[in-house]
């Protein structure tokens, strides 16, 4: 897996133009924009499709509203300022990329190719905006205020938001097993390798105790001895009574779409959230 961190200006610019304002002085400039050029303003929003298909290559029929924004000052510091976000977020991609990649390659055990980030301004909060199907390369729209706090944090939810990309194949009716066995792999497996430590009690609370009931089959997933995975219940604070589940030792040698599988095929016995142990 490998990712490339992108500012591109026709991405940038329209979700400065069609997303909530970042601040009053970019709403007064949107209206300006809109009243002296409003069917050219209404027309360009339209075309976030045709952006996302193919940026590098994207032509505009009319170049009007783009000049006129990429003239501007208040798009100039904009640009300057997600250009640095940019660059933080290569810099700690870097940074980490080596144990990332093998360590990706230990939980999902398939390869994704590589992603495009096209980002923009941290302000707009676009987290994991997916781009249409018919895109030519593989690519996703990042844009968020939390990742200055942790860069690093902020590279595991991307990869979180790519994975949901890539198994978006699923029927719907399998959501929260889907979205839970993504979470123990990447925000909570994953993350916990790279920060060293764990920090298995982060995600989403309506997935928590579904999580819990997959955590066992996940471990035996990992290729987890019975014995280490009693020691793992110590370190990840999550307790079960391991005598009460079959050791699935076949886990071990399978990918996370075939385990994904297997947690769908036997959820009738796995999902038991009456029979949960809380501690």
């Amino acid at each position: 897996m490998n990712l490339n961190f992108v500012l591109n200006d026709y991405v940038l610019i329209w979700n400065l133009l069609f997303k909530p304002s970042i601040s009053n002085e970019v709403q007064l400039f949107k209206q300006k924009l809109w009243k002296n050029y409003r069917h050219l303003y209404n027309v360009l929003g339209r075309e976030e499709a045709k952006i996302l298909k193919d940026p590098k290559n994207y032509i505009p029929d009319d170049d009007t509203i783009f000049d006129l924004v990429k003239e501007s000052d208040i798009y100039k510091e904009i640009r300057n300022d997600t250009e640095e976000y940019r660059r933080e977020l290569v810099k700690t991609y870097d940074s980490i990329k080596k144990d990332l990649y093998k360590n990706i390659k230990d939980i999902l055990k398939f390869d994704i190719k590589l992603y495009h980030v096209l980002i923009v301004d941290k302000r707009l909060d676009v987290i994991g905006m997916m781009v249409p199907k018919n895109r030519r390369v593989n690519t996703i729209t990042w844009g968020n205020r939390s990742d200055v706090s942790n860069y690093k944090l902020a590279i595991i939810n991307i990869i979180h938001y790519i994975l949901k990309k890539e198994l978006d194949n699923y029927n719907l009716e399998y959501k929260d097993i889907v979205d839970a066995i993504i979470e123990l792999a990447i925000d909570n497996e994953l993350a916990s390798r790279t920060f060293g430590k764990s920090v298995y009690l982060r995600g989403d609370n309506s997935l928590k105790y579904l999580k819990r009931q997959l955590y066992p089959y996940f471990l035996m997933y990992l290729g987890y001895s019975k014995e280490e995975i009693l020691n793992r219940m110590l370190v990840d604070n999550i307790a079960f009574d391991l005598d009460k589940y079959t050791f699935e030792r076949k886990l071990a040698g399978v990918d996370l779409c075939t385990f994904i599988d297997f947690c769908i095929r036997n959820q009738k016995y796995i999902l038991k959230i009456r029979e949960l142990e809380i501690i």
